[in-house]
This record gives structure tokens, C-alpha cells and sequence, in this order.
């Protein structure tokens, strides 16, 4: 499927889930999305496992709204928000980096034509995308090499585990800008920039079932953002 109609899917399934004022139209989105994931061959473990970044602020969420509107406004917040990462980690999990940068290009290829640097934004982020598994990756040779120093991570009082820590940062940042500065050297030595008609591997083309496909996404969005 053409990257541009997963991106329209996630913002018309955003918009529905704010739009939504009730708990069934919540639950009819979550089925909604365990149905995707199913199609897609995603395990809703992994989904769960992966969004667990935003649990803590779902939970600040949860308590805040609960003490000021209610048990049920308080739980319909926290569902939008976790329905929101978890569409997004599969967006993510369903698309390449690659794919979802060239369909961002595509998107907002009319407004280069107002002199916008449409290619370098989307360059950027489709690094940014390609960098995130090498931060985990530098973070987790970092702290093995401390460990080997002595450094307690594990077993440990709570001041002692947050300085061991803290002392990750300025290896860690120091191994992503030497990656960076690798990364621009290249760039710049395979002549980016030189030329104003970015060229691309992916020559797939808007098909009919990609529109038929948006059309049926969107309709569903649409439908259970107006039950009540």
C-alpha cells in the first residue's frame, strides 16, 4: 500500500479520536486498530510493549482528569492518547523509514513550489527515523562499557543508580555526533544538494485501491467518530 494512504489513515483516525465523545466510539477505535494490527501481522503485545514511553504521562493524564471531571472523562483522555501512540507505533511498524519520508515528500511537494526546502525536511526526519534504533544501540554499548567499570545500573541506592546514569550522557552524545559528522561527511561527498530535482527508488504510483482503500478508512474513522 502507498505510504501517502497509511499517513491520511493515521490523521483521519487522530481527528476521529477527538472527535469521538463517548466510551463506545473509543472502544469501537480500539477494535478498529486491533483489527489493523491483525491484518498486518503485528502483535498487539508487541504494540503495548513498545508504547511503554508514554504510559507515565497517560497515567498523570488519568489522575488529573479524573480529580477534575470524573472517572469517565478521565479514562476517555487516557484511551485517546494511548490509542493515538499505538496507531502511530504501527504506522511505524507497518512502513519503512524510506517509504514514509518519500511519501512526506510527495505530500508536501506543492508547497516547494513556495520556495519551502520540502527535500531537506524530509531528509531530516527520514534520519531522525534511521537514527532512533542507533541511539538504543549506542545507549546500550555505553552502558555496557560503564558496567564493566563499575558502574552500578542494578542492585543499587536510587542516587547512586541515578548518577551512574547521568555519567551515560556525554559518551552517549559524544558517539551520535561522531556518527553525525560521518554521516554529513558522506552526504557531502556523494554531492547532496548539488542538484534541485531529487530523484527516488520508489516509483510506485497512486493506484486504485489505494484510493479505494483511504476512502474505506476514512468512511470507518468517520463512522465511529459520530456514534453516540
Amino acid at each position: 500500500m502507498d505510504a501517502r494512504v497509511k499517513i491520511g489513515l493515521l490523521v483521519a483516525y487522530s481527528v476521529a479520536l477527538f472527535c469521538t465523545e463517548n466510551l463506545l466510539g473509543l472502544g469501537v477505535a480500539a477494535a478498529l486498530l486491533a483489527a489493523v494490527a491483525s491484518v498486518g501481522d503485528v502483535p498487539v503485545a508487541r504494540l503495548l510493549r513498545e508504547g511503554a514511553f508514554a504510559y507515565l504521562i497517560v497515567g498523570f493524564l488519568l489522575v488529573y482528569n479524573v480529580a477534575a471531571s470524573g472517572w469517565l472523562a478521565g479514562i476517555a483522555v487516557a484511551l485517546r492518547l494511548l490509542l493515538l501512540v499505538w496507531a502511530s507505533l504501527l504506522l511505524m511498524t507497518l512502513s519503512t523509514p524510506a517509504e514514509l519520508s518519500e511519501a512526506l515528500r510527495r505530500l508536501l511537494s506543492p508547497l516547494g513550489r513556495l520556495g519551502l526546502p520540502v527535500r531537506d525536511f524530509t531528509t531530516s526526519l527520514s534520519i531522525a527515523l534511521r537514527f532512533m534504533p542507533l541511539l538504543s544501540e549506542e545507549l546500550r554499548a555505553v552502558r555496557a562499557a560503564q558496567a564493566s567499570r563499575g558502574a552500578a545500573f542494578e542492585g543499587a541506592g536510587l542516587v547512586r543508580r541515578l548518577r551512574a546514569y547521568g555519567g551515560l550522557m556525554v559518551p552517549l552524545f559524544v558517539g551520535l555526533f561522531r556518527r553525525a559528522d560521518r554521516l554529513a561527511s558522506a552526504m557531502e561527498a556523494r554531492c547532496y544538494g548539488a542538484s534541485g530535482i531529487p530523484t527516488s527508488l520508489d516509483g510506485r504510483r497512486f493506484a486504485f485501491g489505494d484510493g479505494a482503500t483511504l476512502l474505506v478508512g476514512v468512511a470507518a474513522c468517520a463512522a465511529f467518530a459520530l456514534i453516540h
